[in-house]
């Protein structure tokens, strides 16, 4: 192998095993909501909007009552309401931004969202009797 061959393979290698080594934010976007981790509860409105989807949003909120306006909006909106198409523009591109920072139970996750995916934002959940709810942002 040639001088310039193999600084090219080694060079390929070494950002092969850099890459492997930046930790991956997994987004569980999917029709199944996990209630156990909240980053399934928040990535579960990301599917609603990509899709189309509204059957679980009325779930998603905390059962008590206690989440904010913003939230319950959220959980309330469905094809056909007002602001469904926003809630759509807005969480269509949305995914997540870092990891949970559980503290007891309460959990706050980052989030990007809006028309370019570019917005932050976090999401606080809380827990209640082992299953995770959307709480306030």
């Amino acid at each position: 192998m040639s001088s310039p061959a193999l600084v090219a393979a080694l060079s390929a290698a070494i950002a092969a095993s850099v890459a492997g080594c930046a930790k991956e934010i997994h987004d569980p976007i999917a029709a199944e909501v996990d209630f156990r981790d909240p980053k399934s509860v928040t990535a579960s409105i990301f599917y609603a909007a990509g899709h189309g989807r509204s059957e679980h949003l009325a779930g998603l909120c905390d059962p008590t009552g206690a989440a904010d306006v913003n939230t319950r909006r959220i959980c309330a909106t469905h094809p056909g309401a007002p602001d469904w198409d926003s809630f759509r523009r807005a969480f269509a591109r949305a995914r997540l931004n870092g990891e949970p920072r559980v503290s007891g139970d309460h959990a706050r996750i980052d989030f990007l969202f809006g028309p370019e995916g570019d917005d932050s934002e976090t999401m606080e959940l809380v827990r209640r009797d082992g299953r995770w709810y959307l709480s306030s942002f």
